[in-house]
């Protein structure tokens, strides 16, 4: 199916489930996760977690300083090598699918890897304080 043909909605629904209008050439507004606070020259932290898992998993990160359910989160995952303890590039996808700021000092992450026996996976979260 060619996308290029298809008309764009003129509505539609924000991952919060407000409606927002999505016309063409305008900019969607913000959804109000944060309470429509822009962050100016926001503070920066960072912490690793390393897991092990195969399959389709989720894991709760005890992260220290974490702001709770409103605050922004990003995150990557990666194999490593236990021994070097160095990223590697494996023959496994491992994919970061959802990473949920839960309430004060917790993240919930759901992971992917394509491999049938556990790995060694390290989650690398950055957050704004």
């Amino acid at each position: 199916m060619n996308h290029g043909n298809s008309p764009e909605p003129t509505t539609g629904n924000t991952a919060s489930g407000s409606p927002a209008r999505a016309d063409s050439g305008q900019a969607t507004p913000p959804t109000g996760g944060n309470g429509n606070k822009t962050q100016l020259g926001p503070e920066l932290a960072a912490q690793t977690f390393d897991v092990r898992g195969k399959g389709v998993f989720e894991r709760v990160l005890n992260v220290p300083g974490f702001g709770g359910p409103f605050a922004f989160v990003l995150g990557s995952v990666t194999e490593f090598s236990p021994v070097t303890q160095k990223p590697i590039m494996g023959s496994a996808i491992i994919t970061l699918h959802n990473l949920v700021p839960q309430e004060v000092g917790k993240v919930m992450v759901r992971v992917e890897s394509q491999w049938p026996e556990d790995l060694d996976i390290r989650v690398q979260l950055l957050w704004f304080l």
